[in-house]
């Protein structure tokens, strides 16, 4: 069994919003800005607010409180290793039928899977304090200890490993695969912090600048895609001369928990 410690679920937050949007065809109105309007239905043509559907889906996340695990450095000093451990499953998953105003959980209803799902992960540390961003470390060796720490028959993949095709997870009580974000230098000062986490699902917005195309410019100079990204906000009300991580909050007060959002 892991280590004491309530695990949170985050469930998948794609939409109905998510798999559909409207877009002017800015390539072909370059080129002629009335194309196929006719007279009767001026300033609407086919290539204006064209509808397009987006093939997107979103993996349940769970994880446990954040933790610290100190380890022996080579020069002899104490590392100080920050990390979380997590869980992703490929469905059955419940998701919002339409884009709510307010998350809404009775309104969530289970969606059937019937595919893997690319999973590439990237976890980003964002200290408020020190108002800095540390990427997520790869440490094989840290993962091994905080394993014996945890469950030593659960296997914890670090995130190269665990990148790559999801199966799909029948059973409701599985909670899919296992792994482990690890950060180390994190600034002693940080007790407010949000780990941005990318790859969770492969939803997606893009835009076009007005006028940012223009005739005869490359196809789709000028877009820009966003895609979406779980923001998880926490709080450490402590100082920076001990760490320990019993004091690490879920949420910060005055913020949110947890929120979806296109980057």
């Amino acid at each position: 069994m892991l280590a004491p410690g309530v695990m949170t679920t985050i469930p998948s937050p794609v939409t109905q919003a998510d798999r559909a949007s409207y877009h002017d065809i800015v390539e072909v109105l370059a080129q002629d800005p009335k194309f196929g309007e006719r007279k009767a239905n001026e300033g609407k043509g086919p290539m204006k607010r064209a509808y397009f559907t987006h093939d997107v889906w979103g993996l349940t996340f769970a994880f446990k409180p954040i933790r610290f695990i100190r380890l022996p450095g080579k020069d002899g000093k104490e590392r100080v290793i920050w990390y979380m451990v997590y869980s992703v499953k490929n469905g059955p998953t419940k998701q919002f039928k339409d884009d709510p105003v307010e998350v809404d959980p009775t309104k969530l209803e289970e969606v059937p899977v019937d595919k893997p799902f690319l999973f590439i992960p990237r976890f980003e540390l964002e200290s408020h304090d020190a108002k800095t961003t540390y990427r997520e470390a790869i440490l094989p060796e840290v993962v091994a200890a905080i394993q014996q720490r945890e469950d030593k028959n659960r296997k914890l993949l670090n995130t190269g490993e665990i990148t790559g095709e999801l199966p799909i997870t029948t059973k409701d009580a599985d909670r899919g695969i296992w792994g482990v974000a690890t950060w180390e230098g994190v600034d002693p000062r940080t007790d407010r912090f949000t780990i941005y986490i990318h790859g969770l699902t492969n939803a997606f917005k893009w835009e076009d600048a007005p006028g940012a195309y223009q005739k005869g410019d490359p196809f789709a100079k000028g877009r820009t895609y966003h895609s979406q990204v779980l923001k998880l906000n926490f709080w450490r009300p402590s100082d920076q001369h001990y760490q320990h991580e019993d004091e690490i909050r879920f949420g910060i007060p005055g913020d949110v928990d947890y929120a979806w959002f296109y980057k």
